[in-house]
């Protein structure tokens, strides 16, 4: 189960700002295109990118074209271009570069083909592709906090106050808001700081962190000292009369 959220994960987090998006070999100098901001599938990009080169060390300038026409010249390194899609109409570009070095030497990198999209296309797409992620993602949980709120009124019935638990491979919990230990399910939601579970005695949520045995077994004898009544102080005036009362009852 955890293996399939964290793929799931990953897959969203595919489409996050940062990502490479493609990188051309070719000859001395490589041509690089990556997100900073925005959208990417395949050769479908929209936002903001940085387009780079590598290549020699001894490179002083590197000029990038778009459609054979020049976007900037850049002579200082890293040698990197931002620029935003919405500066160029929407459809087939492609990307190259041209670099000189100290010796005089002249490098030319391979062509970057991209298709650039409308901001309502790359949200169209980039919904096609989250959407039924979330929806899977909501199925999980759903399914999740099913199985444990359907055995919260065995484990009740189970475990009366003090009964001693067998906690399972997930370890027990103490309810920040009963007191109460109980065993954690393995199908609870990780949420970093502790599992998002819900106690099946007064049947509230929180986020538990596992207990040691010692503290689940104080926390057992804490019930059956809850369970039992508090014995009151007799006041002067009741000792008297008890004083009395058996006092009358000896004779």
């Amino acid at each position: 189960m955890k293996r399939f959220l964290f793929t799931l994960v990953v897959a969203c987090l595919a489409l996050t700002p940062g990502a490479s998006v493609a990188v051309a070999q070719g000859g001395e100098l490589q041509l690089l295109l990556s997100k900073s901001m925005g959208f990417s599938l395949g050769n479908q990009i929209q936002g903001s990118f940085d387009i780079a080169v590598s290549g020699p060390a001894d490179i002083t300038s590197v000029t990038y074209m778009i459609d054979g026409t020049e976007m900037a010249t850049v002579t200082q390194a890293p040698f990197r271009y931002s620029f935003s899609t919405d500066s160029y109409a929407a459809g087939q570009h492609h990307f190259s570069a041209t670099a000189m070095t100290a010796s005089g030497q002249t490098l030319k990198s391979n062509v970057i083909d991209v298709e650039m999209v409308t901001l309502s296309a790359g949200l169209q797409a980039t919904t096609r592709i989250i959407g039924p992620i979330l929806g899977i993602l909501l199925v999980v949980i759903v399914v999740m906090v099913a199985l444990q709120v359907l055995p919260m009124r065995r484990n009740r019935r189970r475990f009366e106050q003090g009964g001693v638990r067998n906690y399972g491979v997930a370890g027990g919990a103490i309810c920040p808001k009963c007191g109460r230990p109980f065993a954690r399910s393995i199908f609870g939601l990780n949420m970093f700081t502790g599992k998002l579970e819900r106690c099946p005695y007064c049947g509230k949520w929180s986020i538990t962190r596992s207990a040691s045995i010692e503290a689940l077994r104080a926390a057992e004898q804490a019930e059956v000292e809850g369970a039992q009544p508090a014995v009151r102080e007799m006041t002067a005036e009741e000792r008297l009369r008890q004083q009395i009362e058996e006092s009358r009852l000896s004779r």
